[in-house]
């Protein structure tokens, strides 16, 4: 069992269709606090990738939408969680075959390949989460 160290848990929205840069620029605000940081080009990429989906995906995409995004640390490992509003149809995964050359589908591959571990969570009320973990 991992004892989180520090948690932060905050809302990004938008008036209009969220910013996937939004996302990305606050999870970069509480990382780069930390002098032995993580590789913030990995976490951007991972982060990147699961809050495009949320926004393709379900009604995080609508505006108005957001996400709510929960960053835990705990001596060397980052987990970032990314939970979407909710209305999608199905649940995330990785598709069965994906190509360097397809336009969709490979985002999870990368969170996959990238992270040390992730996953999936849906939640009684019909949201996602989507979670990976990092370590320096």
């Amino acid at each position: 069992m991992i004892v989180w160290d520090e948690v932060h848990t905050e809302r990004v929205c938008s008036a209009g269709v969220l910013d996937v840069r939004e996302v990305r620029a606050r999870v970069r605000r509480v990382l780069e606090r930390d002098p032995d940081g993580f590789d913030l080009g990995d976490v951007d990429l991972l982060v990147c990738e699961i809050a495009t989906n949320a926004v393709r995906h379900s009604a995080s995409g609508r505006p108005g939408g957001g996400v709510w995004v929960t960053l835990l640390l705990a001596s060397g490992r980052l987990r970032v969680e990314i939970q979407d509003d909710g209305g999608s149809e199905g649940s995330p995964l990785i598709p069965a075959q994906a190509s360097a050359w397809d336009e969709c589908g490979r985002g999870l591959l990368m969170v996959r390949e990238l992270a040390e571990c992730w996953g999936t969570l849906r939640g009684e009320d019909g949201r996602h989460t989507v979670w990976f973990e990092v370590v320096r």
